[in-house]
């Protein structure tokens, strides 16, 4: 087996780095009038050239492109802002100047899911620029996957995950052997905020030492868990585990990243540690056309299912405050 094509998401060119990601369109532009900002239902593809991985007033040189990096433009950083109100819709806003005096302004998910979509809700934010923090900055939205090399639990063995094709069966903590639908991946710039979380051997049932991406959702057990949640089990993201002995981060020079989509949400075995399988958004499955039609061409059945069968976490998954408290 050859492993899947891994889209480009950062890359390093000298002390910039190139990161490409999807926005909302925000209707107009808000920014001279002190307008209402408003989120349209179409999407933006873009590449910024950044140096620090960080989205606030651009420095020196970054600039944004809206052809995948051909031609690259200035752009205004308008502020940070909740989304109705709620905190589980961050967004970014930025001002791209286009040249005659047009403007495209757009939203980025600052909470996005890792797959490289937006699931900003549509319509009007309840927020004008004026209620935007201009004057911080944040990471770039990062991916939600394995890293290259991890070994998957098959039936039968392991095989590294970048090796597994669409039709592979993986073993399942649940189902036992489920075949794998969708296979994404992305190399990206493996510093900052990028970089893996590393479980040490043992650490979380881990055979061997195990990498994967700061947001990756991680199978917690024990007495913790139904002392807090009441429940035996529980899944939380490794960035929020790192409170745990043999829990730290593990900056690289660059690192692939690669997702596995299966029926469901399933419970799968990394290097012999409990971990999620993708598990996308709804929204973004809604509104990310292209990953829409080729999930459904290798994976018919995937649409005929209600959203909340295909959609459903495999066990509950707690917040960055609940999870700090299993790492305490």
């Amino acid at each position: 087996m050859t492993g899947p094509p891994v889209a480009l998401g950062i890359r390093c060119e000298g002390n910039m780095a190139t990161f490409a990601i999807t926005a909302q369109n925000v209707n107009g532009d808000p920014f001279p009038s002190n307008g209402k900002i408003n989120i349209s239902n179409s999407l933006t593809s873009l590449v910024f050239r950044d140096i620090d991985n960080r989205l606030g007033v651009p420095q020196s040189g970054e600039q944004v492109s809206l052809d995948g990096g051909n031609t690259f433009l200035n752009y205004q950083f308008l502020g940070y802002g909740n989304v109705r109100g709620d905190p589980l819709q961050r967004a970014g806003f930025v001002r791209i100047a286009l040249g005659n005096g047009k403007f495209l302004t757009v939203a980025i998910d600052m909470n996005a899911d890792g797959d490289n979509t937006p699931d900003l809700k549509n319509g009007n934010t309840q927020l004008r620029v004026s209620d935007l923090d201009a004057s911080s900055s944040a990471p770039f939205p990062v991916p939600v996957c394995f890293t290259s090399g991890t070994l998957i639990r098959v039936p039968g063995g392991e095989a590294p995950v970048e090796s597994l094709r669409p039709g592979d069966l993986v073993e399942t903590l649940d189902n036992g052997p489920q075949p794998v639908r969708w296979i994404g991946g992305r190399r990206v710039a493996g510093g900052g905020v990028f970089a893996p979380v590393r479980f040490a051997a043992g650490a979380l049932g881990n055979d061997r030492p195990l990498l994967v991406s700061p947001q990756h959702r991680m199978l917690v057990r024990g007495w913790l868990a139904e002392l807090h949640f009441g429940e035996d089990e529980v899944l939380a993201a490794a960035i929020h585990l790192l409170g745990l002995a043999g829990v730290d981060r593990c900056p690289m020079t660059e690192v692939a990243y690669v997702h596995l989509l299966l029926d469901r949400h399933e419970i799968v075995f990394a290097e012999g540690a409990p971990s999620e399988s993708f598990h996308p958004g709804s929204r973004m499955l809604d509104e990310d056309r292209a990953l829409r039609a080729e999930i459904g061409a290798i994976f018919p059945g995937f649409w005929m299912r209600p959203p909340s069968e295909r959609l459903r976490p495999a066990r509950r998954v707690v917040s960055a405050r609940e999870a700090r408290m299993l790492a305490a």
